[in-house]
């Protein structure tokens, strides 16, 4: 039974993995997408009304369509959804780390019945020959990506109050937005660090 509970909770865990690094990707691309908001936003703004445009006129020349969305609503949405996927993979990354915990103990209560040469795929194994590259991916994936995000944050903050033309409705919108991605980034970096 412990053996059956042990193989289902490793694959969970590799599900969670698989999620924990589309996540990843989702977040890169986002940012890359803000990145490209901040060098240009009414270009932005202008691609994304004749995306709808062409949508609903179809390929009609003469109709010309009043913008639909304005240029700080985009900065708004990008934001939320960057808030939505960071949250949701700092959850999932502290869930990961939790399971792997799980998962050690459970080889050590199986590794007891098998004089400890059974199940050690995660644990024992992995301990004794963790490799540079494994620790040079959780330097990546725990201080190096924060730290960047961190950045990015501050680069976003300094653009939205400096050289945004956002009305000030949309700064205040923005503003906790980012406030509340940079405490889900705190607490995040609280539990990780907490975990060394």
């Amino acid at each position: 039974v412990l053996s059956k509970h042990y193989t289902e909770t490793f694959d969970l865990l590799k599900t969670v993995v698989a999620r924990r690094d589309r996540l990843f990707l989702y977040i890169l691309l986002v940012i890359f997408i803000v990145l490209l908001y901040m060098s240009n936003p009414s270009v932005m703004s202008d691609w994304v009304n004749s995306f709808f445009s062409s949508k609903v006129v179809g390929n009609d020349t003469t109709t010309k369509m009043t913008p639909l969305i304005d240029v700080s609503v985009i900065g708004v949405v990008l934001l939320l959804g960057l808030l939505s996927l960071s949250h949701t993979y700092f959850q999932t990354v502290l869930h990961i780390e939790r399971q792997y915990d799980y998962v050690y103990q459970l080889e050590d209560n199986l590794g007891g019945y098998f004089n400890n040469n059974a199940f050690t795929r995660e644990g024992k194994h992995y301990r004794k020959y963790k490799r540079k590259f494994s620790s040079w991916t959780r330097f990546i994936f725990w201080y190096l990506f924060p730290i960047l995000y961190l950045l990015f944050i501050f680069f976003w903050l300094w653009f939205l109050f400096t050289t945004s033309q956002t009305p000030i409705g949309y700064k205040i919108v923005d503003f906790l937005i980012t406030v509340s991605i940079l405490v889900s980034l705190g607490l995040y970096l609280m539990a990780i660090i907490k975990r060394k």
